[in-house]
């Protein structure tokens, strides 16, 4: 199991064949995330496989987060602290150009939170004024275009002239209202081709998933717009809300590229879903097509594109051809990254990352559909541990793992006959047994919490106590099938030749801040393992 947890070796030629010697020193951004770890590895790899190139790797984190797991990493060289941009923006920018400064960085490549990625655009034209730092990244005006949802969908239909659901903005609730009587009028006369809904232009990790849809009657509307200002997110100038065309009888995908100079040097895309916990490859001809679209409508513009971008796009059937509608973007680094998880893949994706030539990005679409190409019978799946092993227990107010529909799932999987282990499956229960053994003494408050919520859970199933029992049964055999084919099946965290991470980010950086949350009293919504934090509401 070991041996095959390491991955795919591979000799890299196009990258080997460079003779002349390189020395980098890359600064990074957003330590708690597991995507900044990843990328640290991607970039160390790289020079780990060619012996022509240095790499120095620090990375940045607030204070709050300075025992985060990616600190731990024999991948990264320097680690350090700066200041949150929501207590300073002026601060973090600083931190970042100090840092920069300091370590005589040639490339700072930001993984930011939300929050965050503004700012770095920001800071881009001072690192590359006065320090000659290369920063991969795009420029102010277009993040801040790129990163407002009716700001995006009008660029792209007004400037750039490309398919993009149809979207309004309202600064105030009067506006709301006018907007769902215009939608009832052209529903009647037949103008109205889709629904429209209602989202909060800003992160809320609250109403986020509501879809909350017009033309609806005045009392609904009312109500609607009651319950969210209930909430703290009421409409207004300062905070306005969106007006987006609702694609329906699709299917939703996240993607991620690289750009670089207004070029695609690689696009992984992935099935999405309302809470995303695990990352496959999936080659979507439409969402290239778009995005080849879109790189061209960039060539024709005032604006070059650099960095790390992700997206949803909904592809539907149009005319009997599937087509890719965006519906928004995000420009940061997606956890969706991790899929770059051989050893030769991460390599060559570091590489891309700092130098990209035509035969490396054809070698890299070569190693994704080998490694998840279904031709090749691979099914290869990037998971967090814990995320899946809360998936055992039905979602209630303390833990909400798995999908909206899981009461219907267990259900189903209760009237099938009771599933058996594999000797596998054993060896590597007996395997875990001792942590099981400890783990089961010191989650005690959790299982008490689990058996407080058991009238609930009922309360939202027919299920009976040993029906629950069977599925939970089922489900922790599933959970270690996972385990015991970690060929196909990778933890986010955890590569072997840097182990420490993994435990770190378990047993440490995690729950210090649900101890911290728990002492503040904070509101939280859930924790999750691959952004390594417990999601606070109004957090970043």
């Amino acid at each position: 199991l070991v041996t095959r947890a390491i991955g795919t070796g591979g000799s890299l030629k196009s990258m080997s064949d460079d003779k002349e010697k390189r020395n980098y020193t890359v600064v990074l951004t957003g330590g708690k995330m597991s995507k900044t770890l990843h990328m640290a590895r991607c970039l160390k790899n790289y020079s780990f496989e060619n012996p022509n190139v240095s790499m120095k790797i620090v990375v940045l984190e607030s204070k709050k987060f300075r025992y985060c797991a990616t600190r731990f990493s024999r991948c990264v060289d320097h680690f350090e602290t700066i200041t949150s941009p929501r207590e300073s923006a002026a601060a973090y920018m600083n931190g970042i150009y100090d840092a920069c400064k300091r370590h005589g960085a040639t490339h700072f490549l930001p993984v930011a939170a939300p929050v965050e990625a503004v700012f770095d655009a920001q800071v881009k034209e001072r690192l590359e004024k006065d320090m000659d730092v290369s920063v991969l990244h795009m420029d102010h005006k277009l993040c801040e275009i790129l990163d407002d949802k009716h700001a995006f969908g009008c660029f792209l239909r007004d400037q750039l002239k490309l398919r993009s659901p149809r979207t309004h903005q309202v600064t105030n609730n009067e506006e709301v209202h006018s907007f769902n009587e215009n939608f009832r009028k052209e529903t009647e006369e037949g103008k109205l081709k889709r629904k429209m809904i209602l989202k909060n232009l800003a992160y809320d990790p609250i109403h986020r998933l509501d879809l909350f849809q017009l033309p609806t009657t005045k009392e609904n509307l009312d109500a609607y717009l009651r319950k969210i200002e209930a909430d703290g997110n009421p409409i207004s100038k300062e905070e306005p809300w969106q007006l987006q065309e609702f694609l329906s009888g699709g299917v939703e995908y996240a993607a991620m590229i690289v750009v670089r100079s207004n070029h695609l040097v690689t696009m992984t895309c992935c099935p999405s879903s309302a809470s995303q916990l695990n990352y496959v490859h999936s080659e979507i001809p439409p969402i290239r097509e778009w995005l080849f679209s879109f790189m061209e409508g960039l060539k024709n513009s005032q604006f070059e594109l650099t960095g790390q971008l992700c997206f949803d796009f909904m592809v539907v059937k149009e005319n009997g051809k599937e087509v890719a509608y965006p519906i928004e973007c995000n420009p940061r680094v997606h956890t969706q990254c991790t899929i770059y998880n051989r050893d030769d893949v991460r390599a060559l994706f570091g590489s891309l990352l700092l130098n990209h030539t035509s035969n490396d990005e054809q070698k890299l679409i070569e190693l994704l559909d080998r490694d998840y190409g279904t031709q090749h019978g691979t099914n290869v799946n990037i998971f967090w541990f814990y995320n899946e092993f809360f998936k055992i227990f039905p979602n209630s107010w303390l833990l909400t793992y798995n999908e909206s529909n899981d009461s219907t799932v267990r259900a189903k999987m209760a009237m099938q006959p009771m599933k058996l282990p594999s000797l596998r499956v054993l060896l590597v229960f007996i395997l875990y047994l001792p942590s099981l053994y400890i783990m089961s003494h010191l989650a005690i408050p959790v299982f008490v919490c689990l058996a407080l919520t058991w009238t609930e859970g009922r309360t939202n199933s027919d299920l009976g106590f040993f029906a629950h029992l069977k599925v939970m049964i089922t489900k922790s055999i599933d959970f270690f099938e996972r385990l015991s084919n970690l060929h196909e099946n990778l933890e986010g965290d955890l590569w072997l030749k840097d182990p420490v991470p993994f435990f770190a980010k378990n047993h440490v950086q995690v729950p210090s801040r649900l101890l911290a949350s728990l002492r503040t009293g904070v509101e939280w919504k859930k924790i999750d393992f691959a952004i390594g934090k417990v999601v606070e509401v109004g957090g970043d």
